[in-house]
Formats: C-alpha cells, sequence, structure tokens
C-alpha cells in the first residue's frame, strides 16, 4: 500500500494533496481510521485514494472502501477515490515490518498498528440480519476466514471431522481465491451454497464470495479459523477482526505479519495455535462461559491498549509535510526511529 505526498515546502498549503495507493484488500481496510486523522492533522489538503488488490482483477476495493468510509462516518469533499494521481509525488508506502521504515524521499509506514484501531462494529439488529442472509438459525457456525488455495484441502477434512461430531454445525468458508475454492469443495464431494442462495437452508456448507466483508462475518461464527497461517512462510490472516467481537480464534504457527496481535491474543487465551490435525477437536471443545468471559475482557484490554496508530501516524506524515524541502536528514532519522519505536512497543514507543 502507497501513500503519496503531494506538494513542497514552496507550495501553500491549500494546494497540497495526498495520494493514498492501496495495494490490497487488507490494507485498503484500514485507510478509514488513517484518513480520518489526516482529515484532522491536515485539514486543508486533498486525500486522493487508489485502491487495488492482487487477487480481484475487477478492482471491486473503490466500493469496499467506500462503504467503510461511510459505516465510520467519513464523508468529506477533500477525499476522492480512484482518480489518476499527479506528477512529482513523493511517496508514503505501508511496509509489513518495523525496519523498513523510511520517512526520506518515499515514506514507508508499517501497516500492522493500524489494525489495532477502534472501529464502528456490527450491531445486533445489523447481525441478526446477516445471519438470516446465510441461513444461520441454532447451529455452531465454523468461519474459515481467507482460506488460501494450499489450504482448503486441510480444512476441508477438518470440517468434515467436526461436522461428523456435531451434525447441527455450519462451516462458512471464505476464501482468498474464490474460484480455486470451488474447484476443491466441489472435489470433495460436499453439498454447499454460494453466499445468500436459498439452498444454504439445507446445507452444512456456505461459500462466501463477497468481497470486502470478512470483518463482519466474523460476526456469525462461534469458532474463526485464521487462514495463512499453517504453513511456514505464511503471512498471517489479520486476527483481530474476529477477536473485537471476541470470538474464539483457531489459528496455525505460522505468521510473518500482524506479530504483535497474535501473540497478545494468544496470551489472552482466546487465540489457540494448533497443528492442522488438531483444527476440528480445538473447534470442537467445549469452553465455559466464565472461561471465556475472561479470555474476551483481557484480549479487548490488551487491544485498547495498542490503540492510536491512526493518530501518531497522520501526526507524522503533517510533519512532513509541513516541513517540505526544509525536512532535514536528521529530523527524518528522528521521525524513523519513532515510528519504528511505535511499531514494535505500541503507544509506550513513539514517544520523543
Amino acid at each position: 500500500m502507497t501513500l503519496e505526498i503531494l506538494g513542497s515546502g514552496d507550495i501553500k498549503m491549500e494546494k497540497k494533496r495526498i495520494h493514498i495507493n492501496a495495494e490490497f484488500l487488507g490494507a485498503v481496510k484500514q485507510l478509514p481510521f488513517l484518513v480520518r486523522e489526516l482529515r484532522t492533522a491536515l485539514p486543508k489538503v486533498t486525500i486522493d485514494i487508489e485502491t487495488k488488490d492482487y487477487i480481484f482483477a475487477d478492482n471491486t476495493t473503490g466500493g469496499t472502501l467506500m462503504a467503510d468510509l461511510a459505516r465510520e462516518g467519513i464523508r468529506d469533499s477533500g477525499i476522492s477515490i480512484n482518480q489518476v494521481p499527479q506528477r512529482d509525488e513523493p511517496k508514503i508506502r505501508f511496509v509489513c515490518r518495523a525496519e523498513d521504515t523510511s520517512l526520506w524521499g518515499t515514506m514507508n509506514l508499517p501497516i500492522d498498528p493500524l489494525k489495532f484501531e477502534s472501529r464502528k462494529l456490527l450491531d445486533a439488529d445489523e447481525i441478526a440480519k446477516l445471519k438470516a442472509k446465510y441461513f444461520i438459525g441454532d447451529q455452531k457456525v465454523i468461519l474459515g476466514g481467507s482460506i488460501r488455495t494450499y489450504e482448503m484441502d486441510e480444512f476441508m477434512g477438518q470440517s468434515k471431522k467436526a461436522i461428523a461430531k456435531n451434525k447441527n454445525t455450519k462451516v462458512i468458508v471464505v476464501p482468498r481465491n474464490p474460484d480455486s475454492a470451488r474447484s476443491t469443495m466441489n472435489g470433495c464431494g460436499v453439498n454447499y451454497s454460494m453466499n445468500a442462495d436459498p439452498a444454504g437452508r439445507d446445507t452444512n456448507y456456505t461459500l462466501i464470495t463477497e468481497m470486502g466483508i470478512l470483518d463482519g462475518l466474523y460476526s456469525l461464527c462461534d469458532v474463526a479459523v485464521l487462514g495463512d497461517t499453517f504453513f511456514t512462510g505464511s503471512g498471517g490472516q489479520n486476527p483481530l477482526e474476529p477477536a473485537v467481537y471476541g470470538k474464539r480464534i483457531i489459528s496455525g504457527h505460522y505468521n510473518k505479519n500482524n506479530m504483535a496481535a497474535y501473540d497478545g491474543l494468544k496470551n489472552s487465551g482466546l487465540l489457540k495455535r494448533v497443528r492442522w490435525k488438531k483444527i476440528a477437536r480445538e473447534a470442537g471443545r467445549n469452553v465455559s462461559d466464565r472461561k471465556l468471559d475472561a479470555q474476551r475482557k483481557k484480549a479487548a484490554e490488551f487491544i485498547g491498549s495498542r490503540q492510536g496508530a491512526a493518530k501518531f501516524y497522520a501526526e507524522v506524515v503533517a510533519e512532513v509535510v509541513e516541513r517540505g524541502d526544509n525536512l532535514t536528514r536528521e529530523k527524518c532519522r528522528e521521525l524513523e526511529a519513532r515510528v519504528r519505536d511505535y511499531a514494535t512497543n505500541g503507544p509506550a514507543g513513539g514517544s520523543c
């Protein structure tokens, strides 16, 4: 994801622009919180946002962003989506690792801290409507979130075991690659419905291919299984999305990204790391309400303790924009150190 800061120290503030190039869906989903803070820190700057995703060629991410901005109450004439960027634009990219932070020329900011930001969750009425849409009643719901192509065979095998143990189980599959997922599910010989098809009333499986709604779908499940975590070198699906709804989380042992989130949620007890062969057993494990409430409380406290990245980043961006050509190497290194510290330690870091 790239964020481009337009303008130089010699241009009046009202003529400056910020160009955000969100190159993948996980980046697009974090933009509303940064945009809100940028509007406060730089009220006279125009924000241009370009969105895309490396899986979905039809580029529906612009619609996803517009819906998310509206949900967060962000409606501003100073924001445009998928406009052609102007020339000679200093750039900011969002990177996965704190050590890749850089603010000189191209600004590189770690994206993971933004995932902790407080967001508007679905309320009880919205969740009820979502359940009705996907024909979910009193079943136990297991949701596989962002399951990768190379994980589908194992996930299907474990979900079959879970259903065999409890026939009143609904498995929702939200794959990273819908075409590949359909092929795998067809090969497994299971009956499944697609999205909101009425056939979902009578099937144990629902395959959801709608884009940009996974975060809200977690509200429907009892147990979330995180994709992109079960093979060496996996990046790791965002575990905070099910955690903010207080859901039990099953993860593999691998994630290059979201390190702080995985560690904190594991320490809370809400997230359990298992091998593939243990998914069905962990999903079927009974957890008392008292224990689950304690885990939820600890997870919520952890998430709250890491919030504030959007405001911090916006302040850093504002300082770079306002200094323009007067930004010195020394000041740049100071800001870079603060960003790295924040990305590593949360709000406890980042201070002068």
